[in-house]
């Protein structure tokens, strides 16, 4: 390379010197000898172009030290490993200067109650999702069988409709990526696909051992793919398409399955359950097989409630992390990580926070990344 090249044209001038000096030390050589020799036609030829050749060999080694000079943008900042502090990490120079000066504080700034919804006063609301891309449409399931459709802009926030057909409360809801289709696990063992748009419902899916589903999520790149869990410790992968289950699509978890998330590129799922453990499983997005990747106790004798996952959109420090509520009092940080050997997902606990709640089933999100200057924040 450069640098090997460099140092071999320094060899060949100290080379060169040190033989010139002993040429001229040796003391058996009369001078009538010495005479003959710079009489030679080969030091004639040293002495015309020893200066031109002397000059060429600087230049040379000139450009090559040049070479090896850091470029700006492959300085070795730009390789240094993440740290392990809240993510984004100091390295994000880029994508601060676009977000601008503003402080978090300023960024995440509210006032007041925006509206109250009271539709489903009568009972809990276990799950309120926004639409995808829509900061106006969102939905809520309630344990009174029913899911709202509600509108916060333009007009006056509104509920649109209630999709009624659950026999059971309803544990879990999830948009389909187009906002075309909305997915609803329910107490009463059923799987229902509804039009949010005029309120039908599209499919009745049963779970073929008639345990409660607890949770559902969208396969991120196969919206035609939705993933359940229900109270038999049992998360199937079923096509929404067909109502039947995929092949391959099933795995048990030591305990009931009460959350479930996907990374954004949608190879890997992660499931919780009341047993204080999370597995992994790797999912084929085009035909729904799962293979058990890992499964990681964090908390023992308690609940996982709550998964969320998320990829920083920054070139500088993607970082994956997994945000995860363990009861009784857990607010978890987990930064996801390839097991050496089997390349299997694998967490590593980055950061816990205390929780005031004890006795009840928490959910927690990270937030919109509207700050680059002091890392991110989530919701619980």
């Amino acid at each position: 390379d450069a640098m090997s090249l460099q140092w071999t044209v320094v060899a060949t001038f100290l080379y060169a010197e040190v033989f010139l000096v002993l040429l001229l030390c040796v003391p058996f050589v009369s001078p009538t000898r010495w005479q003959k020799i710079f009489k030679s036609r080969l030091v004639g030829l040293a002495v015309a172009y020893g200066n031109t050749a002397f000059v060429v060999l600087i230049v040379i080694l000139v450009l090559l030290l040049l070479g090896e000079a850091p470029h700006p943008q492959t300085s070795p900042r730009s390789y240094r490993a993440p740290p392990p502090g809240v993510v984004p990490t100091p390295l994000a120079e880029a994508s601060r200067a676009m977000a601008g000066d503003t402080t978090l504080s300023e960024n995440y700034a509210f006032a007041g109650v925006y509206h109250v919804f009271d539709q489903h006063t009568d009972s809990a609301v276990p799950k309120v999702q926004f639409a995808h891309d829509d900061r106006h449409l969102l939905a809520c399931c309630s344990l009174d069988g029913t899911i709202s459709v509600c509108r916060l802009a333009p007009g006056p926030p509104a509920v649109l409709r209630v999709l009624r057909g659950h026999e059971g409360g309803v544990a879990d809801l999830a948009w389909s990526l187009s906002n075309d289709v909305l997915v609803s696990a329910s107490l009463d063992a059923t799987l229902r696909l509804w039009a949010p748009n005029d309120g039908r419902c599209i499919r009745r899916v049963p779970d073929p051992d008639g345990a409660a589903l607890l949770c559902c999520a969208f396969q991120p790149l196969n919206n035609n793919l939705t993933v359940v869990g229900s109270a038999r410790h049992m998360v199937r992968v079923v096509n929404i398409s067909t109502g039947k289950a995929a092949r391959g699509g099933a795995g048990r978890l030591p305990g009931r399955v009460l959350a479930l998330c996907f990374d954004a590129p949608g190879r890997v799922l992660w499931a919780g359950d009341d047993r204080g453990s999370i597995s992994s499983f790797l999912c084929d997005p085009g035909t729904g097989r799962l293979t058990k990747a890992s499964r990681v106790v964090v908390q023992a004798g308690g609940s996982i409630t709550s998964l969320s996952a998320r990829a920083w959109a920054s070139r500088e420090a993607p970082d994956p992390s997994l945000l995860v509520n363990a009861c009784p009092d857990r607010l978890l940080l987990f930064r996801v990580v390839e097991e050496e050997g089997s390349g299997a997902p694998g967490l590593r606990l980055r950061r816990s926070f205390p929780t005031r709640h004890r006795e009840h089933a928490l959910r927690s999100c990270f937030c919109p990344l509207m700050s680059f200057r002091q890392g991110a924040c989530v919701g619980a």
